[in-house]
């Protein structure tokens, strides 16, 4: 073999190992990137849970402020003229019976964001919104404060899934749940009247 024939087989080899070189290099950089993809989503995933898990809490406490709230004296007695005789509201009672309400809005503002985020579904919002409603709408002044609050939200999916639901509630539900509860406890009340069917709740 010649020294020309060296110099070339030398080249060739060489140009070989460069070759393959690159194949590697590429094989590793493909490789890289797919683990950074795998680490991507898992990160993704694991913020979709945490900000589902944030927007539960919130959810959790505003329900804990809402009954909580009722435990006040005033707010009670405002509460319960607002179901059995809201022609008789004074101003701050009038107010106070209205935040109950706002508060449940919210409440249903922040499933309807977790919604929007893909991180709960529609059918649980409904579901929600459904077996609450009543115990918080069931009465006139719910619903005739809904009706004025309602303009507000249309074109909206809070006015597209709550107007309904809110429609069709008996505006004596609460009041008569209410006599219900004292039933036992007084002679001759009527018998007590099936509530609404309430959905299970489910993650």
């Amino acid at each position: 073999m010649t020294e020309n024939d060296q110099a070339e087989t030398a080249q060739g080899s060489a140009f070989q190992r460069w070759v393959n070189t690159g194949k590697w290099l590429t094989l590793a950089a493909n490789l890289g990137v797919l683990l950074g993809l795998v680490v991507l989503i898992f990160e993704v995933r694991q913020n979709a849970a945490l900000s589902r898990l944030t927007v539960e809490v919130n959810r959790a406490e505003t329900a804990v402020t809402i009954e909580m709230g009722l435990t006040d004296a005033d707010v009670a007695e405002a509460w319960m003229v607002s179901v059995l005789a809201p022609e008789t509201l004074t101003d701050a009672q009038l107010r106070m019976a209205e935040t109950q309400l706002v508060m449940v809005m919210q409440q249903w503002d922040m499933l309807l964001s977790l919604e929007a985020e893909g991180l709960t579904t529609r059918e649980r919002v409904q579901r929600n919104i459904r077996n609450q409603a009543p115990f918080i709408f069931g009465s006139a002044f719910g619903k005739h404060w809904w009706t004025l609050e309602a303009v507000g939200w249309q074109g909206t999916p809070m006015f597209e899934i709550a107007g309904p639901i809110i429609a069709e509630i008996d505006p004596d539900f609460l009041e008569t749940r209410y006599a219900n509860l004292r039933a036992p406890f007084v002679d001759g009340s009527p018998a007590p009247v099936a509530g609404p069917e309430i959905a299970p709740e489910t993650p």
